[in-house]
């Protein structure tokens, strides 16, 4: 069962919604609990992104990681959504329009690797690829933790506190 938090202090109505948004992110974990991760200068990133209008999210979030790293996920391979966050914002970004944005997190257990070589990207288009880092599961935590405290950036600490929230809930779900 996926668990959803509200964030709504416009106090908006559901019916007063205007346009609606929404993300994937992926926790990608291995059989020997190995998460895969993207680390840049807005601080760790997991792999997903926006879904468009009318597009199955699980197929999306495929299309998203293989696009990113060249993990071609299948059947066998186990993706669930565990935990979402919905943001109600009354004209977002002054642009009159009352936005709620849909955060969807999903597990996705696999022991495939990154393939970049998959992807056939020129050297410009391999170079601004998110870089990857391989993480342990029980470590992240305390990695994201140690990001927190040294960043400066507003933006990027309030971003790394709601993925340690959803690792938090990834940890209390997939306790092994």
């Amino acid at each position: 069962m996926i668990e959803i938090v509200k964030y709504n202090d416009d106090d908006l109505r559901d019916d007063e919604i205007d346009e609606v948004v929404t993300r994937v992110r992926a926790f990608i974990v291995s059989s020997k609990n190995n998460m895969i991760v993207g680390f840049n200068e807005e601080g760790f990133q997991l792999l997903g992104g926006y879904v468009g209008d009318n597009e199955d999210i699980i197929e999306s979030l495929k299309s998203m990681i293989y696009n990113e790293c060249g993990i071609e996920l299948d059947s066998k391979d186990i993706i669930e959504p565990f935990y979402e966050i919905r943001y109600y914002n009354r004209d977002y970004k002054c642009s009159g329009l009352n936005r709620l944005s849909d955060l969807i997190y999903f597990c996705v257990k696999t022991d495939k690797l990154p393939n970049h070589k998959k992807l056939k990207l020129s050297a410009t288009e391999l170079a601004q690829k998110l870089p990857l880092e391989v993480v342990r599961k029980s470590l992240f935590g305390k990695e994201i933790r140690e990001y927190i405290e040294k960043e400066e950036n507003q933006v990027n600490k309030i971003k790394a506190k709601e993925l340690l929230l959803a690792y938090e809930k990834f940890k209390e779900r997939y306790k092994n």
